[in-house]
């Protein structure tokens, strides 16, 4: 009882401290200051999402450039397109946590976006903190444990899930308006919203440039997600024998025969759908209060 009442106060102190940097460059590393009160991680970062289109790095707490530049910004010129985080989000998930081996597909980590983007971050565990925001933006805060350190313990993830409501909420009212730096970008490209094609049929079009049929597609997409052929079936409820035969042909048709030359082949085209960006920086107005 006694432990508990210490963290109570950590935590109540701290998020006055939160509250008072609304709308200011202050709120996220006071509000990593409140959540380490209660449950210590190594680093943080920040990713905007709406729709189909490119998501916005907005802060990390990375110290050096290179740490930045593989977690930020390799990250938003494709790989997102096969994060877990960006799965739920493109599931209409806007508030609330998970961790990334709750959310992630069953050979998650035997994938190839796994070896050859997530292990590069050197990040061992994640959760992450999902807050939707005005204009269809929902961000994601993420928590991260390095490779030096131990997963997020069951109690921990506990702790967390209790002040996830608040969490979230926070983060929905400070960036109230992340829109308009979507806006600004489709404005820029002289497009609509909603003319943005899902990035992944995008890059399978280009990919297979209209060889696939739709269940070697869906195959595909399954397969650079990280889903076995078990998985599959299960999703698509088609046999493993059928899954192994769509993915063969997929393969054949494609000139290629393993996971790995389909992530990079996979990688290539994204890249050159999706424009380089900053990796880091977005300015947030006050919150209407």
């Amino acid at each position: 009882m006694e432990r508990d009442n210490e963290l109570l106060g950590r935590w109540s102190a701290a998020l006055a401290r939160v509250v008072a940097a609304l709308g200011t460059e202050d709120f996220l590393p006071r509000l990593d200051q409140a959540i380490r009160a209660l449950v210590p991680f190594d680093n943080s970062m920040l990713f905007a999402y709406r729709g189909n289109e490119q998501p916005i790095g907005v802060y990390t707490d990375l110290a050096t450039q290179d740490e930045v530049g593989i977690i930020v910004g390799d990250y938003v010129i494709g790989p997102y397109v096969l994060d877990p985080f960006f799965a739920e989000v493109q599931g209409g998930r806007i508030s609330g946590l998970a961790k990334l081996s709750d959310i992630a597909p069953d050979r998650f980590y035997d994938s190839e976006y796994y070896k050859r983007h997530y292990a590069r971050t050197g990040i061992l565990d994640e959760i992450g903190f999902f807050m939707g925001a005005p204009g269809g933006v929902t961000a994601v805060h993420s928590i991260t444990r390095r490779q030096t350190r131990e997963p997020f313990k069951p109690e921990e993830v506990a702790i967390l899930g209790e002040i996830a409501p608040v969490v979230s909420a926070l983060g929905s009212n400070n960036w109230g308006t992340l829109y308009k730096s979507f806006d600004a970008k489709r404005a820029s490209d002289g497009t609509d919203a909603s003319d943005t094609p899902h990035p992944v049929e995008t890059a399978l079009n280009a990919i297979g440039q209209d060889v696939l049929s739709d269940r070697q597609s869906e195959v595909i997409t399954f397969i650079l997600r990280g889903h076995s052929t078990e998985s599959i079936s299960l999703h698509l409820n088609i046999s493993s024998g059928t899954v192994k035969i769509h993915r063969k042909n997929a393969y054949n048709k494609l000139g290629i025969s393993s996971q790995a030359e389909l992530f990079s082949l996979f990688l290539d085209r994204l890249r050159s759908l999706v424009p380089p960006v900053s990796p880091i920086g977005v300015s947030v107005d006050p919150p209407s209060v």
